[in-house]
């Protein structure tokens, strides 16, 4: 009876990894969302640009710190969050560079201005470069868009304008929707000024 006792704890003692294994095996983890930056809204009536003026978008600096899959927030001054199941849908340098041309495209379009990317653009093209130093926010709190851009000449022979902007848009809500929503106005508020001071330059 002994010997009978002494196995029954043995093998007690090597069932309970097996049945902490299984736990962790058939836990169900939580869905990972993807979101994407959105470009502004298109005014009623707004026509595309015909021929005449170019003006390409390098490839928008992103810091490493938030140029990275998942999504990331500020805790405070210090601290920043990565959320573990709220990523970017792709590069958001890429995602950034996308929306700022699309932004421009519309808002330049009435002036005859077409706006494109720096890898499709000609010779005769005027240049835009954005470094973003942040680009962050808070949940139910706000965003914050910190960046310096130059405004350079066809060939990028001559610096035209330099400006730095920064923009503070609200998040109206508690969820990561919400943050990105407020992270896309950020963007279009920046492309608003960068493409009122292109309109002085021509």
């Amino acid at each position: 009876m002994k010997h009978a006792f002494s196995a029954l704890k043995i093998l007690c003692a090597l069932s309970l990894p097996v049945l902490a294994l299984s736990g962790c095996l058939f836990r169900t983890s939580a869905p990972v969302t993807f979101y994407t930056l959105s470009p502004m809204p298109q005014t009623a009536g707004q026509t595309a640009a015909v021929p005449g003026t170019l003006l390409a978008v390098l490839p928008v600096a992103i810091p490493t710190v938030i140029d990275r899959p998942q999504i990331v927030t500020r805790a405070d001054d210090n601290r920043i969050l990565m959320s573990d199941t709220h990523y970017w849908g792709g590069s958001l340098g890429d995602n950034f560079t996308r929306v700022l041309v699309a932004n421009l495209g519309s808002l330049l379009a009435a002036k005859k201005v077409n706006v494109l990317s720096d890898a499709h653009a000609p010779d005769e093209a005027y240049r835009l470069s954005v470094v973003v130093g942040q680009f962050d926010g808070r949940l139910a709190d706000t965003v914050r868009l910190n960046a310096g851009w130059t405004l350079k000449e066809p060939k990028g022979q001559k610096t035209l304008a330099v400006g730095h902007s920064v923009v503070q848009e609200a998040v109206t809500g508690g969820g990561y929707d919400e943050l990105v929503a407020a992270a896309s106005r950020a963007v279009a508020a920046l492309s608003r000024e960068i493409a009122a001071e292109f309109e002085k330059l021509r």
